[in-house]
């Protein structure tokens, strides 16, 4: 039971609830007095014309005739008549008159303007006017309405005001719930898929549509699931990367470190070439574990980067030449092409951006089985434009928008033949982001591919 109360759906529910039924009964509480008033308005003016009407008939002609036909009018109607002298002496009565009727005969000589005599309805039998004949000189003309049709009138209006309003409000709640769960279905909806996402299962399908607020908040948390998926798949597959990475190195150093330690290898050049390839696989460990090192570095904002005054000609002419023997063990040709000399130094982290380049061009190598490598340097009045283009085998278009994301890796086949654990381009793009600079790709699948970094002159 309390389980049920708590549902938003029925918390809505009993606030809309709530809120209406305040509203009809403010709604019906006025109807009922303005009808009320209105009636009572109505029966007094009418009580008072018809007064008035009598008083100028008798007043142009004060006889028994007269008398009599006034009298006659007022038979066999709702409102009843006294006619009375001067001295308010009852000529005539249109019905027999009771006790009540004559307690207001006391003292009405001394009227000589129309007034009402009672209005309260509620309380006593009859609603009653006064209207002097000739200024009360000939007599008075007594206007009696009984109450208790006033009484049914208004008990009937509020009989019919009751049984509508009982049919408003069930009519009300049916459709207050109709729409709370409209509403609410959502966000039950919601609240499932989200609940489903804390277990793990981040892909959901909510299934809530529409352009409003209820809409979008559903179309946000599936693609916040369908993020969250894709992160844990990445995740993943980085895993496998790094376990991958990690364990041929460190296979490498293990064995050769093995063979050294137990003197199976005497020959000095033998040792010399093993010790090379157990450097060359530390390196590589080292890499891997400064790429996470900086990446955690950066996902927490606690990367910093230490500029100073640096020439990026220079920068790219020792990372081409560190490059130039990878290039030509695949028989590629790698250019640099320095234009619009002479090139301004600008203010960089030197090893950061040294990193940024060497990662790029690398790339372009490690993707490229013939042709060539140009990079090659501009400036326009903002930025110094850097730019790497190579003939190789291209990114398809569908990876291209996923291709800065960490662990990202085009064709994971491709990757595990090539190295690689997803965190270069992640990298470069978060150094270049950090020296407020831009980079975009250009690429054609078979064809190659063309990174652009832009540095601002000044930051």
């Amino acid at each position: 039971m309390i389980r049920s109360i708590n549902r938003i759906s029925v918390k809505i529910g009993i606030l809309f609830s709530g809120l209406f039924l305040s509203l009809l009964f403010l709604l019906g509480f006025l109807m009922f007095q303005l009808f009320t008033h209105f009636l009572l308005d109505y029966v007094i003016n009418d009580l008072v014309s018809r007064g008035e009407n009598h008083a100028k008939v008798l007043e142009d002609k004060f006889d028994q005739a007269t008398i009599n036909h006034v009298n006659l009018m007022e038979r066999d109607v709702v409102t009843k008549v006294i006619i009375t002298d001067q001295n308010g002496k009852i000529l005539t009565s249109s019905d027999p008159y009771d006790q009540e009727m004559l307690s207001y005969l006391k003292s009405i000589h001394s009227y000589t303007q129309e007034r009402i005599l009672n209005q309260e309805w509620r309380e006593h039998n009859y609603i009653v006017s006064l209207t002097p004949i000739a200024k009360g000189k000939k007599g008075f003309v007594i206007m009696y309405y009984p109450t208790l049709l006033l009484r049914e009138t208004v008990e009937v209006l509020r009989l019919i005001i009751l049984i509508t309003s009982i049919g408003i409000i069930l009519i009300g709640i049916g459709v207050i719930i109709l729409i709370s769960k409209k509403m609410t279905n959502p966000l039950l909806k919601m609240k499932e898929a989200t609940s489903e996402m804390a277990k793990g299962h981040y892909k959901q399908i909510i299934g809530v549509k529409g352009q409003d607020e209820l809409g979008q908040l559903g179309e946000s948390i599936q693609k916040l699931g369908e993020q969250l998926q894709y992160y844990e798949d990445t995740r993943n597959e980085f895993l496998a990367g790094v376990s991958h990475e990690l364990r041929t190195p460190l296979t490498y150093i293990q064995g050769y470190a093995d063979i050294l330690a137990k003197g199976l290898i005497i020959d000095r050049d033998e040792q010399i070439k093993i010790l090379k390839i157990i450097h060359e696989e530390t390196k590589r460990v080292v890499h891997l574990v400064n790429d996470l090192f900086h990446m955690a570095q950066i996902q927490t904002g606690q990367f910093q980067v230490k500029k100073e005054w640096v020439s990026i000609e220079q920068l790219l002419e020792k990372v081409v030449n560190h490059v130039v023997p990878l290039a030509h063990e695949k028989a590629l040709e790698i250019r640099l092409d320095i234009q619009n000399k002479p090139i301004p130094d600008i203010k960089v982290d030197p090893i950061r951006m040294e990193q940024v380049f060497f990662n790029l061009i690398e790339n372009a190598i490690k993707y490229t089985e013939k042709g060539k490598i140009d990079v090659s340097l501009d400036q326009d009045s903002e930025f110094l434009i850097i730019t790497i283009q190579d003939t190789g085998i291209g990114i398809p278009k569908a990876d291209l928008p996923r291709i800065w994301d960490r662990f990202y890796r085009v064709e994971k086949s491709r990757a595990r033949k090539t190295g690689g654990s997803g965190l270069g381009l992640y990298l470069v793009k978060e150094f270049i982001r950090l020296h407020s600079g831009q980079i975009e790709v250009i690429s054609e699948e078979g064809k190659g591919t063309t990174m652009i970094v832009k540095l601002p002159k000044i930051v």
